[in-house]
């Protein structure tokens, strides 16, 4: 009867309709709430909480529709709004120092959503964050930065010699500096635990205008685990980063990787190798429709480029950074870029 009990306070109310041994399978396989039911499917469900597949669909279907109704003593009421109200009031955004481009988003990066930019090693993703972290600071210098690095990859120098190319002449660059917030992750399991508190940590510091997670992929494709069990880690930290940005009404900026993936058909021809596959961000479908703006950032020998590839405001539009951001990037400092992947690549 303890036992139950305890099952019963660590389970989301929600799903306190299933029966009890599906209830103990849910809690033995670490699931808490309906969020993390939802994405998957019957099959998936089934090997997590060893039950049939018909018996997980049911899980989830009652996950789902408790989801979408939840009354007000079970979870957060649903809340209506007109098109008028989201249009007048759009929501802060922070700059990127980039005229076309703050211009082609209304103003900057949005707070209430997530925001990812991603790319190959050392092409600029951790310099074009911590520039975010600079230029939130100087649009609103009352606010803080919480910059969550698990690379290692985030140097105090380079945001101490960007704060002071962007930031107000009577701006101290330690004044900026002492305005972030540093935490640095060694681990997946420290990565969701972090997550996890954020919330929290942010009713505490409501100042905190800008989360910054640098990078999200590492960890997650690093550290050797269980197939079902990553892919319930990564469906958590995709409900906690979307939840945190829309309940906080912050900016939440991710970084990832990217890789290959294959389109090839079983026509292919040898010649089509090129065409049949394709660069895409890291963690796989899951993740792709969480982020509601992306960024590609790459580096050649002669072309720094920005891509925003996908924004509910704006067409795609590709930008040369080494003319239209020089306070980070320019011809003559290409080969001295510090505070990158490839930091994190050395130390591995």
């Amino acid at each position: 009867e303890r036992r139950e009990e305890k099952r019963r306070e660590m389970l989301d109310a929600h799903l306190l309709a299933c029966p009890p041994r599906l209830r103990q399978g849910l809690v033995d396989a670490g699931f808490s709430s309906v969020h993390e039911v939802c994405h998957l499917s019957a099959m998936e469900l089934s090997r997590e909480i060893r039950s049939s597949p018909e018996e997980a669909q049911y899980v989830i279907d009652v996950a789902k529709a408790k989801a979408l109704g939840a009354s007000s003593n079970l979870g957060t009421p649903v809340t209506f709004r007109t098109a008028l109200s989201l249009f007048e009031n759009p929501g802060e955004k922070i700059p990127l120092g980039i005229p076309r481009l703050d211009e082609a988003l209304g103003g900057g990066v949005r707070s209430g959503q997530v925001t990812e930019i991603c790319g190959p090693p050392g092409a600029g993703k951790t310099q074009i964050s911590m520039l975010l972290a600079a230029m939130a600071l100087k649009s609103d210098p009352n606010c803080s930065v919480l910059y969550i690095d698990t690379e290692g990859s985030f140097v105090p120098e380079r945001v101490e010699d960007i704060a002071a190319k962007v930031a107000a002449p009577e701006c101290l660059p330690n004044q900026v500096l002492s305005q972030i917030q540093y935490v640095r992750v060694h681990t997946h399991v420290e990565q969701l635990a972090v997550l996890n508190d954020l919330a929290d940590h942010l009713d505490m510091h409501r100042n905190i205008r800008l989360v910054i997670l640098d990078s999200i992929a590492f960890h997650m494709r690093q550290d050797t685990q269980d197939l079902n069990k990553k892919q319930h880690a990564l469906a958590k930290t995709f409900h906690l980063l979307t939840k945190l940005a829309h309940e906080k009404k912050c900016s939440v900026w991710v970084t990832n990787h990217i890789t290959v993936r294959k389109t090839a058909t079983g026509n292919a021809s040898p010649n089509s190798r090129a065409s049949d596959a394709k660069l895409v961000p890291a963690l796989g479908d899951l993740w792709a429709h969480v982020p509601a703006e992306r960024f590609f950032v790459y580096n050649s020998d002669d072309f720094r480029g920005l891509l925003l590839h996908k924004s509910p405001s704006s067409p795609q539009m590709l930008f040369d950074l080494n003319k239209e951001l020089p306070v980070l990037f320019s011809s003559s400092d290409e080969k001295n870029d510090v505070g990158d992947d490839a930091l994190a690549a050395e130390a591995n």
